[in-house]
């Protein structure tokens, strides 16, 4: 798996810039293109995208945005075999997490997913992130063993 951590140090709002948020779609057809082909097995199991969120400036503001405009553009995507949504948990230390977010999009193969990420929709989804991802985003593509 490649991943690519996409945050904005030229940004005046702290979010992705735009060409991060572009970075970010680009970043998870390159990480897969990278590898191999995979096996008929491999490819039975799918491929997933993560995306993980750090801790934004405004918890609630990143809430309502994320919960209430982002997500219901990424419901209505097709193509897209499950969604998981996950907020992050202080570990047994105490400490903060080290995402604040977690969100995980399957997809039946690696051709799926190129058609599904490369598709104006969900461009349009890549290009809404710095509206409220102001702790960054990381991309990780992988394939699901």
């Amino acid at each position: 798996m490649k991943g690519e951590t996409i945050m904005s140090g030229n940004s005046r709002s702290g979010g992705l810039s735009r060409r991060g948020a572009v970075g970010l779609g680009l970043g998870a057809g390159a990480a897969l293109l990278m590898g191999t082909m995979p096996s008929a097995e491999a490819k039975a199991k799918g491929v997933k995208l993560t995306v993980l969120y750090g801790a934004p400036k405004d918890p609630a503001a990143f809430e309502k945005y994320c919960l209430g405009t982002h997500m219901p553009m990424v419901y209505k995507v097709k193509g897209i075999k499950h969604i998981e949504l996950a907020k992050g948990l202080p570990g047994p230390d105490g400490k903060p997490p080290a995402y604040y977010r977690v969100t995980k999009l399957w997809f039946s193969n690696m051709k799926k997913m190129q058609s599904v990420t490369g598709s104006p929709a969900f461009q349009k989804i890549v290009a809404d992130v710095p509206n409220f991802a102001t702790g960054g985003a990381t991309i990780v593509a992988g394939q699901i063993e």
